[in-house]
């Protein structure tokens, strides 16, 4: 005697991650990966089932809408299928602290010593509700310059952004997360790496007229 098999299904499953963006962007599950791959993917060759997970969590954390590139992923090197880097726009950033329930606004004070025309160091100050002191981040010009366009076009804005992500991260732990500046520096560094280490050592051709050399 065949035993009959039945499936049951739980009404009250709580629907996944992928459901829930779904759900929020209020479109089909078809044009949402076509819209977030167009978006928070543009550029990436190539992503995991992982990346796509992670940068759904973050955005769900942190109430952001990638379809609007608050937040999308950046490769973190060279190599394909490498874990992305997750990348906070200048609106997302500001979405993130409006949307924390203990903060209380924040200030910039410049400095009025100039480096190139540019002060020589910006500072915010975050205040939350629940605390008695606030979060007060100074961020110098010299050290955190960097070589592509937007440093060389807007350099007072990206100072003034400078100190604001770096406030924000203090002032409510902020993590897993960079801005767009940084992520390019982690990118630059990694990219510098291994034509160190290869620059270290000797190419096998080198070694070969190495050889023949003291023949």
């Amino acid at each position: 005697m065949k035993r009959k098999v039945t499936r049951t299904t739980n009404s009250n499953r709580q629907p996944d991650l992928i459901d829930r963006a779904v759900s929020r962007s209020g479109l089909t599950r078809e044009s949402f990966v076509k819209t977030l791959t167009q978006t928070a993917f543009e550029g990436i060759a190539a992503w995991t089932q992982a990346d796509l997970e992670r940068l759904l969590i973050a955005a769900e954390t942190h109430q952001l809408n990638p379809l609007n590139r608050e937040l999308f992923a950046l490769a973190s090197s060279f190599e394909p299928l490498q874990p992305v880097l997750l990348v906070v726009g200048v609106d997302g950033w500001s979405k993130i602290l409006n949307a924390q329930p203990q903060f209380d606004g924040l200030q910039f004070l410049e400095a009025s010593e100039q480096v190139d025309n540019v002060p020589a160091w910006i500072e915010c100050t975050i205040y939350r509700k629940d605390r008695s002191v606030p979060v007060a981040v100074k961020e110098y010009f010299q050290e955190v310059r960097g070589e592509h366009m937007a440093w060389l076009t807007h350099p007072r804005r990206m100072l003034r952004h400078k100190a604001l992500t770096q406030c924000a991260r203090l002032a409510f732990s902020l993590s897993g997360i960079y801005d767009s500046d940084e992520a390019q520096r982690v990118l630059a560094a990694k990219s510098f790496a291994p034509a160190k280490r290869h620059a270290l050592k000797p190419s096998n051709k080198d070694l070969i007229k190495a050889a023949l050399t003291k023949a």
